[in-house]
């Protein structure tokens, strides 16, 4: 091989590795960047789930103390619903009693009034006065 080929050769190598040189060395920068880019990706992601999780048994804690007021509430309501019938029973029962009594109290009135007209009809034999009082009229 002919010597300025060689030299032309070894000069090309070597400025082909004095180019490559900075390239590697701003590879294994770049490299070592990304790896504490990851490393610092995986710690916040890691807190993150740390957090996500937290935050579900949170939500699950509401959930159920939810449930259990929302089945408080309905056996509130169905206590209430009863109450509200029972209180319509009864008062149904207070107004059929009321009218109950106040037909007994009108029948007995109405006994009192025709045994005191019957009492008023059936009065003692009339005085001599009140006979000729009637005569005159």
């Amino acid at each position: 091989m002919p010597l300025a080929l060689e030299i032309t050769l070894i000069l090309v190598l070597v400025a082909l590795a004095v180019g490559l040189l900075p390239l590697f060395h701003q590879l294994r920068l770049t490299a070592k960047g990304l790896n504490a880019f990851l490393l610092s990706t995986t710690k916040d992601l890691s807190q993150i789930a740390e957090d996500v999780h937290a935050s579900r048994l949170r939500m699950d804690h509401l959930a159920g103390t939810l449930q259990l007021t929302l089945v408080e509430i309905s056996v509130f309501a169905k206590s209430v619903g009863e109450v509200g019938t029972k209180v319509k029973e009864l008062h149904t029962e207070f107004r059929n009693s009321l009218e109950s009594t106040t037909r007994i109290v009108g029948s007995v009135m109405g006994g009192i009034g025709a045994v005191l007209a019957f009492l008023k009809n059936q009065k003692s034999p009339e005085t001599p006065e009140q006979e000729h009082h009637h005569e005159r009229t």
